[in-house]
């Protein structure tokens, strides 16, 4: 018999966060993980459970007493036969989630991409309350992106409505960049834009002017030009370094346009951006700034207040108003 218990679990291509919730969405237990490397997603998911067993038995319940699961993962995910593709983090490409879940679990179940339920999150309980039409962004390692109009998930054809990493936003779009020729294959905007492709810049630009270790941002780096990321030059950014908010010009200007041309396009009443990058309100501000340069469509940019929860708490939205169900499975 359920007890109105929900799980909300956002699977990320490095960690892995789960909640319990009531149905209202307070957060009753959670844990963050490594997320689960095997090479069978029947292991995969043998784990995965397990995980779930051991986060409930912290509040003296078991898997008999969760109403529905909501699970978002770094893959596109078709929402009517559950099975997920575009997923080259984990080795689920291709997959039926349905038929992986049912030898562990009878109940509702809820499954999407990871930056879907995050932005589902924030339109449920964060930045996003009460908006009718809203882009989230996630600037980290990559750029993800959702869609919300009309209070809905804009998913596209074949569910992969959202993509923005692969904004062709370059100058010279017949010229491949160094920064893109150095991502491992990232789409143009975020080989650009993102964690990684600020990453990159700053060490090009380190090099080029002869930094050396005892530069304020290689030394934050602990002394080495190779190990310099983006929170590095964020930071430094943020406390007023000039050298630092020089290489963010390029970043930030990609950025802008890459928004700007969202907004020119869909006309959201808000930008909701996270992410590791956008957690620097240097950055925010700078985007602000920005934005009008490239589109006079108002729009309000703002930063995503719930955090790495946001996902799983979106993922216990999508279980409670969009539920697949699963039926007993014949053992």
């Amino acid at each position: 018999m359920t007890v109105g218990l929900m799980i909300g679990i956002d699977i990320g291509g490095t960690k892995t966060l789960m909640i319990v919730t009531d149905r209202n969405g307070a957060i009753l237990a959670q844990q963050k993980q490594p997320t689960i490397q095997a090479e069978q997603p029947s292991t995969f998911f043998t784990l995965l459970f397990e995980q779930v067993d051991q986060l409930l038995a912290t509040i003296d319940r078991t898997i008999i007493d969760v109403e529905g699961i909501g699970m978002g993962l770094p893959g596109a995910v078709n929402i009517e036969t559950g099975v997920i593709t575009h997923i080259p983090a984990l080795p689920l490409d291709g997959v039926s989630l349905l038929e992986q879940i049912q030898p562990f679990y009878e109940g509702a179940l809820y499954l999407d991409n990871d930056v879907n339920v995050a932005a589902l999150g924030e339109h449920w309980q964060g930045a996003g309350i009460g908006k009718k039409h809203l882009i989230m962004l996630t600037v980290g390692t990559g750029i993800g992106g959702a869609i919300i109009l009309h209070h809905q998930l804009f998913r596209g054809a074949d569910y992969t409505a959202g993509e923005v990493s692969y904004l062709v936003v370059d100058h010279q779009p017949e010229q491949v960049s160094s920064a893109t020729a150095n991502s491992q294959g990232f789409g143009r905007f975020e080989s650009h834009a993102s964690g990684t492709g600020i990453g990159v810049y700053a060490r090009q630009w380190l090099t080029e002017h002869r930094a050396d270790h005892t530069h304020p941002i290689v030394e934050h780096a602990g002394g080495q030009i190779e190990q310099v990321n983006a929170v590095d030059v964020l930071r430094l950014a943020q406390a007023g370094h000039p050298d630092a908010q020089q290489i963010m010009t390029v970043p930030i200007d990609y950025m802008a346009a890459g928004i700007a041309n969202m907004i020119s396009l869909l006309n959201p009443e808000c930008v909701v951006i996270g992410g590791g990058v956008a957690d620097s309100s240097y950055y925010i501000e700078q985007l602000h700034q920005r934005i009008g340069h490239f589109t006079p469509i108002q729009t309000q940019l703002v930063p995503a207040v719930l955090g790495n929860t946001a996902g799983a708490l979106g993922a216990v939205y999508g279980v409670l108003h969009h539920p697949l169900a699963i039926y007993k499975h014949s053992r």
